[in-house]
């Protein structure tokens, strides 16, 4: 069973990468995003230099402002250009739209397993969940958790790409089955999980350590997990109508959180609302 936080050499990421997916290459973020990164994690780079270098990208620019202005990412008042709005968000926050533009950019536009206006619909029900339920949980990371809950999946579309119609019908049972474990039968099939190859791939686009961390260990319920609550347990959420993974969120996070579920409930019902905007964004 490969375990991404107990590897006894640690190799190059893009290697170990090859070494589990056979042939497929892991794309680079778009050097565009690269140069704003590469500014933001520069500390004597005014904000108002980083605000220009984005609205050099026409593509990245609009994204980003689109993405301020979406009800899901939580910010308080709706802002008409980028400077305005890097100066409400600040490095931490602005950083995460950079990062979730990235990796938008790289995932594959196609799969078999199931569409990937799916894919970013239920991936942005997590990452609205995510920032709700740490207001109430730890509410001095609401935006880390919001990128987090988006991006902790980032990998199926990758495994799918790789496995192609093996994975697809992991994916079916996996809906198929409320008890199911993904993750579980990932590991029993490939002998690795989405949230390993997650890592490493976050790792190696050089993401920040509460992704990497948020990331790889999103399915680690213990309470040594790298990842926050709200993280965790949005991870319970599935991709399908039919079987949204929503009851068993509702049962974990009354026995392992006491959050009772009629708050859930509501919480649930504000962020679905929120992704429905908030996905049309990867459209």
């Amino acid at each position: 069973m490969f375990h991404f936080f107990r590897r006894k050499k640690k190799k190059d990421p893009r290697e170990e990468l090859k070494d589990l997916l056979g042939s497929f290459e892991l794309p680079c973020f778009p050097n565009a995003a690269m140069n704003v990164l590469s500014m933001l994690r520069d500390p004597e780079t005014p904000l108002t230099e980083i605000a220009a270098e984005i609205e050099l990208d026409p593509g990245m620019h609009l994204k980003i402002l689109r993405m301020v202005n979406s009800a899901g990412f939580g910010l308080a008042q709706k802002v008409s250009n980028l400077h305005h709005a890097v100066t409400i968000m600040g490095r931490s926050r602005l950083e995460s739209l950079v990062l979730t533009f990235a990796v938008s950019q790289t995932m594959p536009p196609k799969i078999e397993c199931m569409k990937m206006a799916e894919f970013w619909l239920g991936s942005a029900r997590r990452a609205c969940l995510a920032r709700i339920l740490a207001q109430d949980m730890h509410a001095a990371t609401q935006a880390e958790a919001f990128t987090a809950g988006l991006l902790q999946d980032m990998a199926i579309p990758v495994i799918a790409q790789a496995k192609q119609k093996i994975y697809k019908g992991l994916i079916r049972k996996w809906h198929a089955d409320p008890e199911a474990d993904l993750a579980a039968m990932e590991r029993e099939l490939f002998g690795y999980d989405h949230a390993a190859v997650g890592g490493l791939m976050a790792e190696d686009w050089g993401l920040p350590d509460y992704l990497v961390n948020a990331i790889a260990g999103h399915h680690d319920l213990t309470k040594d997990s790298p990842a926050e609550p709200a993280v965790r347990l949005v991870s319970r959420l599935k991709y399908f109508e039919h079987d949204d993974g929503v009851e068993q969120l509702l049962q974990h996070a009354e026995q392992d959180y006491g959050l009772s579920r009629a708050k859930v409930t509501a919480m649930l019902a504000e962020a679905f609302e929120h992704a429905r905007q908030f996905a049309k964004l990867f459209d």
